[in-house]
């Protein structure tokens, strides 16, 4: 009979022990002839595993990669997990077929998962952090490959924000896309040179204890920074830094209260 056939296996030929075949022939002897015939398993028989990546802000999961390969028939293979940069091999999604017997046909399909890793983003200042600073935005977690919106500038009354910054992403326009690795976020402020203050001065009334506003200095300095008034000079008057309720120094405020 012709050679037999069988998906990803290859036949050893028809043999027998009770007549001599030559060129796929035979005489019939007198008694019967039993002829055999055997298989052997291939060692190049396709099969394929997919690795399926998880989409962005999602439970799907998109093609990836394929690896094309080759194993013995009727054996069981299983898959290599990939490794791939912000991304985590999960076993336990739904679809994944990690190990299989190798089909004849190279029908054989396994199929791996990674589900996208989420990584912090933290804020925090550096430096003096002035009184009445905007609150640091909470930490969030944000997946990799995401765009990530940066917060809105911070103020704090008589500075000057300097931007966030960071190293371990590239801010563009106020966005950066998250890495696979947590984001820390720094702003800094600098006190403004020109927050206003005043000095006051007072002149004794005429025969009295009481004391009015005669003149008014509205001046300029560096937030936080201690400044000292300089006194007037008017005729007939002499300043005494005894009197109660005199202040000759004090802290620039950044709301211009001083």
């Amino acid at each position: 009979a012709a050679a037999a056939t069988a998906p990803g296996y290859t036949f050893n030929a028809w043999s027998t022990s009770d007549v001599t075949i030559s060129t796929g022939q035979f005489t019939m002897p007198a008694k019967a002839v039993g002829i055999r015939g055997s298989f052997t398993a291939n060692a190049n028989t396709a099969y394929k595993v997919e690795h399926y990546k998880q989409d962005l802000d999602a439970a799907t999961y998109t093609l990836a990669d394929t690896d094309n390969l080759t194993g013995t028939t009727g054996a069981t293979v299983e898959a290599s997990p990939r490794t791939y940069e912000g991304f985590t091999y999960d076993q336990n999604v739904a679809g994944t077929i990690a190990s299989g017997t190798v089909a004849g046909n190279g029908s054989l399909v396994l199929k791996l998962y990674y589900t996208r890793n989420s990584y912090d983003v933290t804020y925090s200042y550096t430096g003096n952090t002035p009184t009445g600073a905007t609150e640091l935005p909470a930490t969030v977690s944000c997946q990799y490959g995401a765009n990530v919106t940066v917060a809105a500038a911070a103020t704090a009354p008589g500075y000057t924000f300097n931007a966030w910054s960071t190293s371990d992403a590239t801010i563009r326009t106020g966005q950066f896309t998250m890495p696979a690795n947590a984001v820390g976020i720094r702003g800094s402020f600098t006190a403004n040179t020109n927050t206003v203050y005043k000095v006051e001065h007072y002149k004794q009334d005429l025969g009295a204890t009481t004391y009015t506003l005669a003149d008014t200095d509205n001046l300029t300095g560096t937030t936080d920074t201690t400044v000292t008034a300089t006194p007037r000079t008017y005729s007939g008057f002499t300043y005494d830094k005894d009197v109660a309720g005199t202040i000759t120094s004090g802290t620039v405020t950044g709301d211009g209260k001083l």
